[in-house]
């Protein structure tokens, strides 16, 4: 098993700030082919909808793996994040299992809306 470091984990502070973000914890994990990534959304109320997005690129900074959250709980919470859902520490995950996950330097994660 590999542990990605903070500093190989990008976020976009500016644009977690404009959806209500207050802090994103993220762990990020290799085994073999796949990549696992977890972690969990604190803010007190998010402005809009959002799912949240993962890059991943090697170590030429080419993309080589493109993921949105995953939905979880047989389906019953979406990857789609929404005020009516929301809770304080609102859990989020990706499971990529790609021929390209050993490649991987750098994952960037980030909210896109709707």
């Amino acid at each position: 098993m590999f542990k990605y470091t903070s500093r190989m984990i990008e976020r976009d502070f500016e644009l977690e700030r404009d959806f209500g973000i207050s802090e994103l914890k993220i762990y990020a994990y290799r085994y073999d082919d796949s990549l696992r990534v977890i972690g969990s959304i604190k803010s007190s109320r998010i402005k809009e909808a959002f799912t949240l997005a993962l890059v991943a690129y090697d170590t030429n900074g080419d993309i080589v793996l493109t993921d949105e959250n995953d939905s979880y709980g047989s389906g019953i919470v979406t990857s789609r994040i929404s005020s009516k859902t929301f809770f304080d520490d609102f859990p989020f995950s990706f499971s990529c299992w790609e021929s390209q996950v050993p490649k991987i330097s750098k994952i960037k994660i980030y909210p896109v809306g709707d």
